[in-house]
């Protein structure tokens, strides 16, 4: 009765004050339903939370905390919707009990795709504590994901030095997979882990071993492994390291024709700053033929990778070696491109030591580039040179003009 008289006493101002009556509705609705409306998204929320639609490490909270879990069953369902009680959203502990626990799951009943997921997630995640329980568990239920998320598997074992799991987890999967009749090959994660243990050679001689019996797709993974081991080598190791890893690039170019290792250490050592690492790539540049040939078809790439970095010296040194072994095609292809470099900056000496060093060389350069020279002599830009190579039509277009009174 009291809220009636206020609200008549509340209609009987609006009237003086002339509101309109749609929204002396509105505001009566809304002051009668704002309660409602608040337990209703207040008791939503609560059920998101006890009906368990939030994330599995919640559902599994109660066995860290010791508790069973209790099993539903047909007879205890009305039982617990009359004792169910109301509990209050709580996003703080919500987020510490998603981020600061540690995972808890039973994956002797999962399947492959379930397991990949969690696996998968723990990697990428970098959490290393979900990441060594799933492990521990694989071994202990003798379950083990795909062979993609395994390889991925055997890496982070291999980057842990973790060489104790790593051998078990090799074991296991060569023991399932033989089942299948599958081929299974994962020595070269062994020789990773050696190499990160610090059993350099030790590794580098596994390598050897197994380059020759690899097919195409474990080169490809070996490919990857030397790649990471020849980038902790170039300018951080020993100059006797360094020599070990490129024996073993030419074991790969001279004995399975490979030439991937030998290109890739070849083209680090030449840009290295180290002096020493500088004349190993020279003296291996001397020694092999099919590395002379690949770093020719590569010339392009390398050239405009240089002089990008305004490295003019590398592309003179390069020139140099070339010249070493009579190779004047990718010596003219070289000082085009210098030739090209230095007159788009308007470098007149630069061009003109290039056009002399081209005549010493007995190397003739295309007939353009005399005219390019003879453009910077007479002081006009590569800007003027495009203008006049117009057609005359485009110059005799001009604008309208228009005499204004004032």
């Amino acid at each position: 009765m009291a809220s009636l008289l206020t609200s008549s006493r509340h209609v009987a101002l609006f009237r003086q004050q002339q509101i309109p009556s749609v929204w002396i509705l509105t505001w009566l609705i809304g002051s009668q339903r704002k309660s409602t409306n608040i337990n209703a998204i207040d008791s939503f929320i609560s059920e998101l939370v006890e009906n368990k639609s939030l994330k599995w490490k919640v559902l599994n909270s109660r066995h860290r905390n010791g508790q069973p879990r209790v099993v539903p069953s047909a007879t205890s369902a009305p039982a617990k919707e009359e004792t169910l009680k109301r509990v209050p959203f709580r996003l703080t502990e919500l987020y510490t009990e998603l981020t600061q626990n540690p995972l808890v799951v039973n994956i002797s009943k999962l399947d492959v795709p379930q397991l990949d997921q969690l696996v998968v997630t723990a990697l990428k995640e970098q959490n290393k504590e979900d990441v060594n329980l799933l492990i521990n568990q694989m071994l202990q239920f003798g379950k083990i994901p795909s062979q993609p998320v395994l390889h991925t598997v055997f890496k982070y074992l291999s980057d842990e030095r973790d060489k104790e799991k790593l051998e078990q987890l090799i074991d296991l999967s060569v023991k399932l997979q033989t089942k299948d009749g599958s081929d299974c090959r994962f020595d070269h994660y062994r020789a990773l882990c050696q190499w990160k243990l610090g059993n350099t050679f030790k590794s580098l001689e596994s390598f050897r071993e197994l380059i020759v019996v690899s097919n195409e797709d474990q080169l490809i993974a070996v490919d990857h492994m030397l790649r990471e081991m020849i980038d902790e080598t170039i300018g951080k190791k020993s100059e006797a390291v360094l020599l070990a890893v490129m024996g073993l690039c030419e074991y790969c170019i001279t004995e399975v024709k490979h030439e991937f290792p030998i290109c890739y250490v070849w083209e680090k050592s030449f840009h290295s700053s180290w002096h020493s690492d500088q004349q190993a790539a020279k003296t291996i540049f001397d020694r092999h033929e099919p590395l002379r040939k690949a770093i020719s078809k590569r010339l392009g790439h390398l050239s405009y990778k240089m002089l990008y970095d305004n490295d003019v010296e590398k592309v003179y040194q390069l020139i140099e070696m070339f010249l070493k072994h009579n190779m004047k095609a990718e010596c003219k292809s070289l000082l085009i491109r210098l030739f090209e470099y230095q007159y788009w900056r308007k470098n007149l000496r630069g061009c003109s030591e290039i056009m002399q060093n081209a005549i010493d060389l007995n190397i003739t350069l295309p007939e353009m580039y005399n005219r390019h020279l003879l453009e910077l002599l007479l002081g006009r830009g590569s800007k003027d040179s495009i203008e006049d190579e117009l057609p005359k039509k485009t110059k005799e277009l001009k604008p309208n003009k228009y005499e204004l009174k004032f």
